[in-house]
């Protein structure tokens, strides 16, 4: 039972993740992924309190009543209660919601624009990985092949078949071996730090990435760049969703434009008998007043100069991505010729080389 127990947590600790595992585990796990949800509620939240009325004013005191107190038994003064209520435009709060709803897209579209720059991190890092694998192991073939040539030679040697300085340098090229694989092999750990640190694993955590799945290479490249999903890439949308936020401010400061209605009640307890007595006001703010609107309207105008900045940064981006995608595309044709060269000629060359020579060293004459 000790056994299978130990067993099973070994299997367990070594597990084998593919690069879906990966970014699925980064994407729920990774705390600069969580913020930006905490803050898309937290504008929701404020969003849903925008329409809201003003609290009511209540006040009471002497009206109107003379400093001697003598004369209040004559009719003079009173004590008045008062209750005084705003009414927003709901036009304006209206406006303020739709505003404060934007400031949450913006959260999205960051968020997303953050995911990405983990995503292309973690996949750098596993096909790095996967690299380094095939290298260790294309550099454990060549060992094996030194070590029988040197026991070869040594054995060739005894008979004076052999020269010393081959043994030697024969050594010395195994030696240089197992350096590269040290050297590969510090690479990968610092790939798998990486991982670690994307997917919040404990520092010690025992895992391999899937080697078995590793990309399958374009054999037809088109000749120019698709560019049609550009406008979806999350670094658009988040200038768009700037450009939104930032018309919906500028509506939102219009709406403010606009007048604001109340109403006053006023009672009036009256001295000596008097009969009591109220007032009824109504009320409305004038914003139009030019002396009452100007920082309104300076912030208005300058949110168009803001609106034509994200516009500019906008086609700034685009143009950016296409020269990427441009640049991109010439390095993957020219790495995929390069790739056909390597499998119709160099390699099958070097190969047919390889095996003469391997023939002529077995036959004593090289």
């Amino acid at each position: 039972m000790v056994a299978l127990v130990f067993l099973f947590q070994k299997s367990y600790a070594q597990q084998t993740l593919p690069l879906d595992s990966v970014l699925n585990r980064i994407e729920r796990t990774h705390p600069a992924l969580k913020a930006p949800d905490a803050r898309i509620r937290e504008f929701d939240t404020y969003a849903t309190g925008a329409v809201s009325l003003p609290p009511p004013q209540v006040s009471g005191g002497f009206w109107m009543t003379p400093y001697n107190p003598k004369m209040w038994s004559e009719g003079m003064g009173a004590f008045m209660l008062s209750a005084e209520q705003m009414f927003p435009n709901r036009k304006m709060q209206e406006a303020e919601g739709r505003y404060m709803a934007s400031m949450s897209g913006m959260q999205v579209a960051e968020k997303g624009v953050m995911r990405n720059m983990f995503f292309a991190e973690a996949k750098t890092a596993f096909y790095n990985w996967q690299v380094l694998k095939m290298k260790i192991a294309v550099l454990e073939e060549s060992k094996n092949l030194l070590r029988l040539m040197v026991a070869s030679a040594k054995e060739r040697y005894k008979f004076n078949r052999e020269k010393l300085g081959s043994i030697y340098k024969a050594e010395a090229e195994l030696a240089d071996l197992d350096r590269m694989q040290a050297m590969y092999a510090g690479e990968i750990r610092q790939q798998k730090a990486m991982l670690e640190a994307l997917m919040q694993f404990p520092t010690d955590a025992d895992f391999e990435v899937d080697t078995t799945a590793f990309w399958s290479s374009w054999k037809e490249l088109p000749l120019l760049p698709d560019t049609s999903r550009i406008a979806a890439r999350s670094d658009i949308q988040a200038v768009k969703i700037n450009l939104l936020t930032a018309r919906l401010e500028q509506d939102f400061n219009r709406s403010k434009l606009k007048p604001e209605f109340g109403i006053r009640y006023d009672h009036m307890f009256a001295f000596g008998g008097t009969p009591w007595q109220f007032s009824l006001m109504g009320m409305v703010t004038v914003p139009i007043a030019p002396w009452a609107n100007k920082d309104i309207k300076a912030k208005i105008e300058g949110i168009d100069y803001r609106l034509a900045a994200f516009e500019w940064e906008k086609s700034a981006l685009a143009n950016q991505i296409r020269g990427a995608l441009a640049d991109r595309l010439v390095m993957m044709q020219t790495l995929q010729n390069q790739i056909e060269r390597y499998d119709n000629d160099i390699v099958p060359n070097q190969r047919k080389r390889f095996q003469s020579t391997l023939l002529a060293y077995e036959q004593n004459t090289d």
